[in-house]
């Protein structure tokens, strides 16, 4: 089977958000919320083709990081800026930086 060349393969970003709620926001609700947030605005064909994730072992209760396709990095910003609430709990999500490795992102404590 042949190997695929590297510039084949999809591109990814990284996204650091930042979640500002006035409870605490649980990890799996955050990451129904950026589901949805992403299919609200994009749809079901772009959210599959932009691969929309939250990194779940990045969450530590306020902020997290979110992979996403290099052609969809401001259509996922602006459909995580649109969530308004998480779970019923009046909730915002705000980028904080983007980056094309994920290293830079976690070692990244400044907001």
């Amino acid at each position: 089977m042949a190997k695929i060349q590297p510039s084949s393969k999809e591109r990814k970003r990284y996204i650091r958000i930042k979640v500002d709620s006035t409870q605490r926001v649980e990890k799996g609700d955050l990451e129904r919320a950026v589901i949805q947030a992403g299919l609200k605005f994009l749809g079901e064909l772009n959210m599959a083709r932009a691969g929309v994730q939250l990194l779940s072992d990045t969450w530590d209760g306020k902020h997290a990081i979110v992979r996403t396709g290099h052609k969809y990095v401001d259509d996922t910003i602006a459909a995580l800026t649109l969530v308004k609430d998480i779970e019923g709990k009046k909730a915002t999500i705000s980028s904080i930086k983007v980056s094309g490795a994920i290293d830079k992102l976690k070692g990244d404590k400044n907001e």
